[in-house]
């Protein structure tokens, strides 16, 4: 509270300061007079506006935060360490140890470990080497009743919910998965191209120092190819990845879990969706409805790759909770949801499956992807 006072108290200094600069400096041009009073009018103006606007902010921050609105409280917490770029805002008005307090209840909520003996990575069927390519692929059906039309080992299916509509893409080999590097402006395709990939979904969280979008640098533990290539920013990060044996991992872990686990590849963000077949409480976290794209496992090892468009007329988005449903009703033992918004997007043979919400309607930079080969 004190630190805010002390910001807008120097911002309005700084203002009348360059005001008194502003008048000396007419005042020796010889400035017409009607001039000088529009323009110290004009300044006037934006000076109350600047207060007026700041006052604002300051009163509806600090009403938010009372102790009085425990659930607004909360909300703005959650909302602002989501949003990652604005996670200072609540520390303005609360202590650390208050906003430590509200973070270790969601922490507390977020116990369950994962069994992985519950994934049983069903043996593939490649087809034979010397089947001839001119003749049509025999349909095979998934364990869960889904047609694999052409045998390519991949299934897409259309979803839809109460004002959403989406895709999810079935790769029934886990171990055909992987976790590509992006960065620097690299979008989805370009990144499916540079490592020969069929598909994929956006990954994990990312910073731009530019504040450009363009995902340029991972954020968060983030592991391609059995390497970190970003560290935790705190102990334990919510975060999926695969091990080499093609099992997705889900949860909270730390790098030596990590290391513990064989993962080969995985990116952080949060919350985890589903852990052992149990939907998580994600209330700790405001959903909203919004683009979304997620990831998970089914019993038999099959991968499940999810977005859900949103921001448009004709899908406005999902909730936490639309997409736990989405994957339960698809089989997910496991799930966790990666970034979405804008960055929310499925590649699949050469082409954008769903429609994208960003500005330019295309694949924004992404800092990794989950891809399958």
């Amino acid at each position: 509270m004190k630190t805010l006072l002390m910001l807008a108290m120097a911002a309005c200094a700084v203002f009348a300061i360059l005001l008194i600069l502003f008048q000396i400096f007419v005042k020796n041009k010889k400035v017409k007079h009607t001039t000088m009073l529009v323009l110290n009018r004009l300044f006037g103006f934006l000076f109350l506006t600047a207060v007026i606007v700041g006052i604002a902010a300051l009163g509806a921050g600090y009403i938010a935060t009372r102790e009085e609105y425990p659930n607004t409280r909360e909300t703005v917490v959650m909302t602002m360490e989501e949003t990652r770029r604005f996670r200072f805002v609540p520390r303005i008005f609360l202590t650390q140890t208050e906003t430590d307090e509200i973070m270790a209840r969601r922490d507390a909520t977020m116990d369950e470990v994962m069994d992985p003996t519950l994934i049983h990575v069903a043996a593939q069927d490649p087809q034979s080497e010397t089947a001839d390519p001119s003749q049509p692929s025999t349909p095979k059906t998934d364990n869960y009743g889904l047609v694999d039309e052409d045998g390519d080992g991949y299934i897409l299916v259309p979803v839809s919910g109460r004002g959403f509509n989406g895709y999810m893409l079935i790769v029934l080999d886990p171990t055909r998965c992987f976790v590509a590097k992006g960065g620097n402006g690299q979008t989805i395709n370009l990144i499916a191209q540079r490592t020969g990939a069929i598909g994929g979904i956006n990954g994990g969280a990312f910073r731009d120092e530019k504040g450009g979008g363009t995902g340029e640098y991972p954020e968060g533990l983030t592991i391609i190819d059995g390497q970190m290539i970003e560290a935790a920013r705190w102990g334990q990060e919510s975060f999926a990845g695969f091990d080499s044996q093609g099992i997705l991992h889900v949860g909270y872990f730390t790098y030596a879990d990590c290391l513990d686990m064989d993962i080969v590849g995985g990116v952080s963000f949060s919350p985890p969706l589903i852990i052992n077949g149990v939907p998580q409480d994600t209330s700790y976290i405001p959903s909203g409805v919004n683009p979304r794209t997620a990831i998970g496992q089914r019993a038999d090892g099959a991968v499940l790759m999810l977005v859900i468009n949103g921001r448009q007329l004709s899908s406005a988005g999902a909730t936490y909770d639309d997409v736990i449903d989405v994957m339960l009703q698809f089989g997910a033992v496991n799930a966790m949801n990666l970034d979405g918004g804008s960055s929310t997007v499925m590649y699949l043979n050469g082409e954008l499956v769903n429609t994208p919400s960003s500005e330019s309607g295309y694949s924004r930079g992404l800092p990794d992807a989950f891809m399958f080969r």
